[in-house]
């Protein structure tokens, strides 16, 4: 039996705290409709799995979809800021920032899921909202398309 049940070496706690290297990968979560806005049942009302790539496009279409600095339950690093590419005087300019913004946002995952992004695709449905159809490349090859729709606040 030991001596003490919390050992005085923080040593040797950091060194075991910092072993975890490389991605965390895919882990599956609750599968979301974001047409009704809810998580998706079965004809029992039980919620329904996701399996980690389909988790992974979940998140990257919601990060894509929320507007940074407006959700107190979300961290600094996601979303998108929506401020600038609404205050552009062109499309194209609108389109670099997004770009830029996508970009910074999704290689922010937490779990490290995401290698790059292949291609952005925009379709301007009026001057207040966008269609982005995106093809992102994870971590062993694996490729989702999404397609995530940002509208300016009161453009929905």
């Amino acid at each position: 039996m030991a001596d003490n049940l919390f050992p005085s070496d923080s040593t040797r706690i950091l060194e075991v705290a910092n072993m975890q290297q490389g991605p965390i990968g895919y882990r599956p979560s609750v599968e979301f409709n974001y047409v009704t806005g809810d998580f998706t049942r079965d004809g029992r009302h039980k919620l329904q799995d996701a399996t980690g790539i389909e988790a992974w496009r979940e998140w990257c279409v919601n990060c894509i979809q929320t507007e940074r600095f407006k959700h107190l339950a979300y961290n600094s690093d996601y979303g998108i800021d929506l401020d600038a590419v609404f205050a552009a005087e062109t499309m194209a300019e609108a389109e670099s920032i997004l770009t830029r913004e996508i970009n910074d946002a999704i290689m922010a995952d937490p779990y490290e899921r995401t290698a790059y992004i292949d291609s952005i695709k925009y379709k301007w449905l009026s001057p207040e909202k966008i269609s982005v159809t995106a093809t992102i490349v994870g971590i062993d090859d694996v490729t989702i398309d999404i397609t995530a729709f940002i509208a300016q606040e009161g453009g929905i």
